[in-house]
């Protein structure tokens, strides 16, 4: 089997706190030889950081506040995140966004949010993650105005190959996740067939959104080949060439060096 990247795994979580280890271990059995494990506020970014510590080379972070906790994203918040970081552990800002649907913070503090933190990717020269929910149209007028120069990956895409498009003419990859395998989402699917291959990504935002033929359980990285398998049979191609151009397109856009050779 190919290698995987899962691009985006919450494993710092409370979620996996009886049995993380297991569960690395078993993901990286079967084949997923990195991933990237975005925070959502400060304590969840030094999660993030101290298990990229554990796993040097298979595990990487990023330091971010979510659109959920955009309140919480105080001057003394950013100062601590810019030090998070600077750790060489850290490959991204993330995550950052808005979500205009579950509206856990307030709009305007989501957008003072994530254009602080654009400057800050943009100062540390690191990508962006971005949670993008009910909130397209203010997105793509946030990078536009403030986003200039920005690399990055519109996390758990979503949407019509409209909204894809607009991704991808400000030079941003698609990541795809469990949602593509749900039966319903035709308008998805198509654009998973569609998308220029050097520019997606696949992930399982574990532990949510865990992907058919799993639904129920909490999802796990290991999960990332259902999404690797789904993308490979609406293009046509086989899950190693999904593979392996979605784990270097994962190391291109976050700079990861190549994993270690005797595993984690």
């Amino acid at each position: 089997m190919a290698a995987l990247v899962d691009s985006h795994a919450h494993v710092q979580m409370r979620q996996f706190d009886a049995d993380r280890a297991n569960v690395l271990a078993a993901a990286f059995a079967a084949g997923i030889t990195q991933m990237v494990a975005p925070g959502t506020d400060v304590p969840t970014s030094k999660l993030a950081i101290s298990l990229a510590e554990q796993y040097p080379g298979r595990v990487f972070a990023a330091v971010g506040t979510h659109p959920h906790d955009a309140t919480t994203l105080t001057d003394a918040a950013l100062a601590e995140q810019r030090e998070l970081a600077r750790s060489p552990h850290v490959v991204a800002i993330g995550e950052i966004g808005l979500d205009y649907y579950r509206n856990l913070s307030p709009r305007e503090a989501q957008r003072d949010a994530i254009t602080r933190q654009f400057a800050l990717a943009r100062e540390l020269n690191l990508p962006v993650i971005l949670h993008n929910r009910e909130s397209h149209a203010d997105m793509v007028e946030l990078l536009r105005a403030e986003g200039q120069g920005l690399r990055g990956v519109f996390h758990c895409f979503i949407g019509d190959q409209a909204m894809a498009r607009d991704a991808l003419d400000l030079g941003f990859f698609l990541s795809f996740a469990g949602p593509v395998t749900f039966p319903k989402n035709t308008a998805l699917a198509e654009v998973a067939a569609w998308a220029p291959l050097d520019r997606v990504l696949v992930e399982t935002d574990c532990p949510y959104l865990t992907p058919t033929p799993f639904r129920g359980q909490r999802n796990e990285p290991r999960h990332v080949a259902q999404v690797a398998r789904r993308i490979a049979d609406l293009r046509g191609l086989t899950f190693d060439q999904i593979a392996e151009a979605t784990a270097r397109n994962a190391a291109s856009l976050f700079r990861l060096a190549p994993p270690p050779e005797n595993g984690a």
